[in-house]
């Protein structure tokens, strides 16, 4: 059995009917990163309704080892908990049963994707894209399998595959929502702001008929705000906020789109609701030093300003 050298955890590649132990190097994750536009969701890769409530996903995990105590050698019941355990965010302990899964039966396409999840929470992409491809080869119309491929090529900023992959979904599946959405998010990565406002549009106006995600707002009022277009991005942003309240990013960027728009006081009402839902984010006191500097409180900017250099040093010494 070949081994590559660097340290676990460790996924079985199956080729053929050989199996061979890869032992995969997980980087240890990047300082985070100031938002930047295109906007990105935190759980980028999730179909909708594909991660149920933290007591359910508890209750799962209790069970299924009940289960494993019992029938320790359950292909079945090891893919269920590998699952339940990335939903859990914990990836290496997931690695670690999925690779005991694998041992005793060959994987599917899902379970591969799965598995590329485990690694894009361990920021670790190129072996996300790995697994996705070797997911895509066993089912190549699998557009769950497409959609994270296409979002993990978008992050590692190769738009060109991210987009060819987007146009593959959407072919397969003209209403597929996030890949529409995605699909604008790559055209205003690539600098064609006329193409990513319409397909945003088109996700929007898709996402209004049942408005319980936010990101589609968020991502055509970001684009608005970031082309000097707040007043339009404005009621795009409200929106976004009214359907998740405690959505940081949409606060702070409904801030900007205010301030921008002529409308300051309400602008730092929200770019205050942003900071105390996320008050260890720079890039969002920063923002708030801002606007607080043109409504000519000079103090509260200074505090902020400082606040977000504190930060930002932090998070360079880790």
């Amino acid at each position: 059995m070949q081994q590559l050298k660097i340290a676990k955890p460790r996924f079985l590649q199956w080729r053929g009917r050989v199996v061979i132990g890869i032992t995969v190097c997980v980087s240890c994750a990047a300082p985070a990163q100031v938002a930047t536009r295109p906007q990105l969701p935190p759980e980028p890769f999730a179909i909708a309704g594909d991660v149920p409530s933290l007591a359910l996903l508890k209750a799962s995990e209790a069970e299924l080892r009940l289960e494993l105590e019992r029938h320790p050698e359950s292909a079945p019941a090891l893919y269920k908990l590998g699952l339940v355990l990335r939903q859990e965010n914990k990836p290496k302990e997931s690695l670690e049963t999925y690779t005991r899964a694998a041992s005793l039966q060959k994987p599917d396409a899902e379970q591969l994707r799965s598995v590329a999840l485990d690694y894009v929470l361990l920021d670790d992409y190129p072996d996300a894209i790995h697994w996705l491809q070797t997911a895509l080869s066993f089912e190549p119309g699998n557009v769950e399998v497409l959609y994270s491929l296409g979002r993990c090529f978008y992050t590692q900023g190769d738009y060109r595959k991210a987009e060819a992959l987007y146009l593959r979904v959407l072919a397969i599946d003209p209403n597929h929502l996030k890949a529409e959405e995605n699909l604008g998010l790559v055209y205003d990565a690539e600098n064609q702001p006329e193409k990513a406002e319409a397909t945003l549009r088109i996700a929007a106006n898709r996402a209004a008929k049942q408005p319980s995600d936010e990101w589609p707002f968020l991502n055509l009022g970001s684009v608005l705000v970031d082309h000097n277009r707040a007043a339009e991005a404005v009621p795009v942003l409200q929106i976004a906020t009214k359907i998740a309240p405690k959505s940081a990013p949409c606060h702070e960027k409904l801030g900007r789109a205010l301030e921008n728009s002529g409308n300051a006081t309400e602008g730092v009402k929200e770019l205050e609701i942003a900071v105390q839902l996320d008050p260890r984010n720079p890039g969002f006191h920063f923002e708030l030093g801002r606007a607080y500097r043109h409504s000519g409180a000079q103090e509260k900017a200074r505090a902020e300003f400082a606040l977000s250099q504190e930060l930002n040093a932090e998070r360079d010494r880790k």
